[in-house]
């Protein structure tokens, strides 16, 4: 009978139940991204990949509902411009707004995803008759907006955030706001319960049938059909606002977005799927090739999904390890010597069955195997050789995504660390060589993120090449990569987060010490439902998730001409600007 593992809860760590002693030397915190890679996808790549559009701000119509909440809560000249004045301005309309959400009857809605503010809370109420404004339907002060939206609409030009360096006592819309708002508030307002929240005037209780009419001018998914209200000003936010490269950035991924649904019709297109056309450029024996001026921006989001791949394999290793050592050291009760940690490795390499199981041939492979035969045997099974804009080959037993697919469970046998290898060395192979790394010039700065503290790729191919030259073998390489970019770099991310105490494993001298926590590891969030949202609710695409994609005629457009025309939003915001003083 397999032994139970222990836990913080059995040690009364959990409730606080144990010893004072225990409590004071061992209050670990859960934490996330213990090695630091996670941030370099989420803060570096993906901000200059699609700037202003993240992880949590998914649906475009949001910017018109914030803005005309705001723009509504400066028109009412008896309320202080306070926080708290706002807060209490503001929670009932998105409350309502959120109910409306959830009971709207638009044949649109049958196409909305991802989350709406207050869902959580909201969503068991939709078969109520009325609904009462002051519901606390969400735990944040500031709803949606202080949570996901605000920064980002500030950085696109919607509103001024209140602070030391303005004279605002509260956030305002800009002119580009008020514009927003005014289109929004048409359509909004021509229902009951949309004139009453202009007014300033809520009542008790809110009837369903109000709220389902507020829906039809207001609700997310109507943002496809807005095209007299704030639709055709969105779009011109989201083609050419923002600083410097940021529109140009935004546009060009989401024509690649554009450009990509139109390839693997046969079958609906998810995270997974993809990730897997931004990498391979083939899904199931259908191919993407991206359309010739959009070869850049495809190929940088090649190399985020890279960048996926490589930082999985660490977190991978890292998990192997900590779980390991666990297991060797009774729950962490006792130091493990570093040389035994390597018996373990070493073991494993000579006992794991990577080779059968992936049907790599009869090749023996072990410890003291160079790593270089390694990757030539993999380059036998993987076609390595097409260019880094070209079309790559899938093997369903051994490319990156195939070796993903079988380590994202936690067990932590031989073969998951021999796979983990293997897919730094595919990698390698494929965009790290001395020749790849040329070809991807004007790429580096995506190869190098996260070189000073997170492992850039550029920086971590060059000192495998050298190594590689050198003969180093698997034991050896397994060495480095667990000591240097695994076990080192936890405690230094661990470290930074201190006092917070995040360690999973840290060195004593010649021994580890190992601790009860979780060690995960996952892809980060590619931003994929937040694009394939803006697409669609943007009125450029049928939804992606559907088989048999269609563009629209203005999506057609955009990705064959490149851009949209601009100047719907500057021309409406022209009604806001505050005069100009005469020059006399």
């Amino acid at each position: 009978m397999a032994k139970r593992k222990s836990t913080t809860a059995d040690w009364g760590w959990e409730d606080r139940t144990g010893p004072v002693w225990g409590a004071q030397a061992y209050d670990p915190k859960g934490g996330q991204d213990h090695l630091g890679l996670g941030s370099v996808s989420s803060d570096r790549i993906l901000p200059a990949l699609s700037p202003g559009i993240n992880v949590l701000t998914i649906h475009p119509r949001y910017w018109s509902f914030y803005a005309w909440v705001l723009a509504t809560f400066w028109n009412q000249n008896d309320l202080p411009r306070t926080r708290a004045s706002f807060r209490s301005f503001y929670r009932p309309r998105e409350a309502l707004f959120s109910m409306a959400c959830h009971v709207c009857e638009a044949p649109e809605h049958n196409t909305l995803v991802g989350n709406i503010v207050g869902s959580r809370r909201v969503h068991g109420l939709r078969n109520d008759q009325t609904f009462d404004p002051e519901y606390d339907y969400i735990k944040e002060p500031l709803g949606g907006y202080g949570l996901y939206y605000r920064s980002a609409m500030e950085a696109m030009g919607v509103l001024v955030v209140a602070g030391r360096d303005n004279d605002f006592p509260f956030d305002a819309p800009t002119p580009i706001g008020r514009a927003l708002a005014a289109a929004y508030g048409r359509s909004a307002e021509m229902t009951p319960l949309g004139e009453m929240l202009a007014a300033d005037k809520i009542p008790g209780r809110v009837s369903r049938q109000d709220v389902v009419a507020f829906a039809d001018g207001a609700c997310l998914c109507r943002l496809r059909v807005a095209d007299n209200f704030d639709l055709p000003l969105l779009r011109d936010l989201f083609l050419h606002a923002g600083h410097g490269d940021e529109p140009e950035a935004r546009r060009e991924t989401l024509r690649f977005v554009l450009d990509l649904s139109q390839s693997s019709q046969a079958v609906g297109i998810e995270p997974d799927e993809f990730r897997q056309l931004a990498f391979y450029r083939e899904l199931g024996g259908a191919t993407y090739e991206p359309r010739e001026d959009l070869a850049v921006v495809a190929r940088r989001w090649r190399l985020y999904q890279a960048r996926e791949y490589f930082s999985f394999a660490f977190n991978r290793l890292f998990g192997w390890v900590t779980r390991t050592g666990l297991e060797e050291s009774e729950d962490g009760l006792s130091p493990v010597p570093v040389g035994r940690l390597w018996e373990i490795v070493d073991r494993a390499l000579d006992e794991s069955s990577f080779v059968s199981e992936c049907d790599l041939g009869d090749r023996v492979v072990g410890g003291a195997t160079t790593a270089a035969s390694f990757a030539d045997l993999l380059a036998e099974h993987v076609d390595l050789s097409p260019d880094v804009d070209a079309i790559w080959p899938r093997n369903a037993s051994v490319d990156e995504h195939a070796l993903y697919e079988r380590c994202t469970s936690q067990v932590d046998d031989a073969e998951t660390l021999v796979a983990m290898l293997a897919v730094l060395l595919l990698l390698y192979r494929r965009l790290g060589t001395p020749g790849r790394v040329a070809d991807l010039e004007s790429d580096w700065d995506i190869l190098c993120s996260g070189e000073s503290l997170r492992i850039g790729m550029l920086g971590f191919f060059n000192r495998l090449h050298k190594k590689i030259l050198a003969g180093v073998t698997l034991s050896g390489l397994a060495r480095w990569v667990i000591k240097y970019h695994v076990i080192i770099q936890h405690e230094r991310v661990a470290t930074s987060k201190l006092p917070h105490d995040t360690f999973r494993v840290r060195r004593s001298g010649e021994q580890l010490r190992f601790f009860v926590q979780e060690a995960p590891a996952a892809f980060n969030d590619s931003r994929f439902l937040a694009l394939s949202t803006t697409v669609h609710e943007l009125g450029l695409v049928s939804p992606l998730r559907d088989a048999s994609r269609r563009l629209t005629a203005s999506g057609g457009e955009l990705l064959v001409q490149g851009d949209l025309e601009a100047g719907d939003l500057e021309a409406a915001a022209a009604a806001f600007e505050p005069p100009r003083e005469d020059p006399k």
